[in-house]
């Protein structure tokens, strides 16, 4: 019997946008906000028992879908803790 590997992922909500750098005038810039089509917001946090993937490993949409339906992975979706503006990693 094989053992489950066990998964913990993280939402990162300010990888759903991005900064683009516009010109405007001749010589000045301003820098615009745009959604990115297939973000890749979610990371991998904490990995036991996979070789398929590291700490720091960035998923999308679909990736994460098909983790959670795999019976080989026990994946746990935390809480927002590295990603937060005012508190340290953990």
């Amino acid at each position: 019997m094989t053992k489950k590997s066990k998964i913990t992922i993280e939402f990162d909500k300010d990888a759903l946008t991005e900064q683009k750098r516009v010109p405007n005038g001749k010589k000045s810039f301003r820098y615009k906000t745009v959604n990115i089509e297939d973000p890749k917001a979610w990371e991998v946090i904490t990995v036991e028992n996979s070789m398929t993937f590291s700490p720091g490993y960035r998923l999308n949409k679909k990736q994460v879908e098909a983790l959670c339906k795999d019976s080989k992975y026990d994946v746990q979706i935390g809480m927002p803790g590295q990603f937060r503006k005012t508190n340290s990693r953990y």
